[in-house]
């Protein structure tokens, strides 16, 4: 994954690219699940991914030292976001999943624009939301509560990653990011249940989280951290929320996991008002440019794994 190969990719392609790469990874975790369960298979993803990271990229110890106020907030950010989902994935359809964590990002759109039409848009997709919370099946509340607390943390990702990604160069502010996600993640997965360490170092489970953590984290974060780095937050949660359709999709091929028309009308009531929002003409924030006073050019070769998740 070349730097400059990253950096002359058009930002939504980046964008699509990684949450293709997310939401197959994430079928493919919930199978792992029955191994180690949620925890155990975030911890071990958290701990993989921020090993090849920082391999890739090769992250200056000093960085983390001037830049630990952004960072540990980041890392915790992403801590949270990345056992929430996990816990909601083992309990919901990861379309359903996907559709309530980005009530978060919407949020966000909604708050930052000026626009009245915006705000309509952003109370149907409450509606899509609340209805996709109240269908049958959907009666587990620790799922629900999960996926909404995933919710929360992504936005703050987003927030933060803008901000990691204009003040540390090239790949170090993710690798690092992920470093301190994996440090919180040690002492907090034994409090939420794991399995005894024979099981999550079996050949098989280390293989399968590898390739979790690869299709998870260090693809569509890298991917999602590059693009981040070239738009505005606000545009990037918006354009971002059509993940919803995708991870149902993808739930549908290969878990199985149908959902009902009433559930598809929802997804589709919250993507279609993201959308909306984000096309909309005029909005400030969506004409900004990035800061990009300290970011390092994308044609330098000290971008490792081009950089994001």
């Amino acid at each position: 994954m070349r730097p400059y190969a990253l950096g002359t990719a058009p930002a939504p392609l980046l964008l699509l690219t990684g949450m293709v790469s997310l939401q197959f990874g994430s079928a493919f975790a919930k199978r792992l699940f029955e191994e180690t369960g949620p925890a155990g298979a975030t911890l071990l993803r958290l701990l993989i991914a921020a090993a090849l990271l920082c391999l890739l990229s090769r992250p200056a110890p000093r960085l983390l030292r001037t830049h630990w106020r952004l960072l540990l907030p980041y890392g915790a950010v992403f801590t949270v976001m990345q056992f929430s989902f996990y816990e909601a994935t083992s309990r919901l359809p990861l379309g359903v999943v996907v559709t309530l964590e980005f009530s978060g990002p919407l949020l966000l759109a909604a708050l930052t624009s000026r626009r009245a039409l915006d705000r309509i848009r952003v109370a149907l997709a409450g509606i899509g939301l609340l209805v996709l919370g109240g269908t049958k099946g959907m009666d587990d509340p620790v799922g629900l509560a999960a996926s909404l607390l995933t919710g929360a943390a992504l936005t703050g990702y987003i927030l933060l990653g803008a901000r990691v990604g204009r003040a540390v160069p090239g790949g170090s502010g993710l690798a690092l990011g992920l470093t301190v996600a994996a440090v919180l993640a040690l002492p907090a997965a034994p409090a939420l249940g794991l399995p005894s360490p024979g099981v999550l170092l079996e050949p098989g489970v280390l293989g399968a989280a590898l390739a979790v953590a690869v299709l998870t984290t260090v693809v569509p974060f890298s991917l999602e951290f590059a693009a981040l780095r070239r738009m505005p937050p606000r545009v990037f949660a918006v354009l971002s929320t059509v993940e919803p359709v995708i991870a149902a999709l993808v739930g549908l091929a290969l878990l199985g996991e149908a959902l009902t028309w009433v559930q598809w009308a929802a997804v589709l009531c919250v993507v279609g008002a993201a959308v909306g929002t984000g096309l909309s003409p005029g909005t400030p924030d969506a004409a900004e440019p990035p800061d990009t006073s300290t970011a390092p050019s994308d044609r330098s070769p000290s971008r490792k794994n081009g950089v994001h998740s």
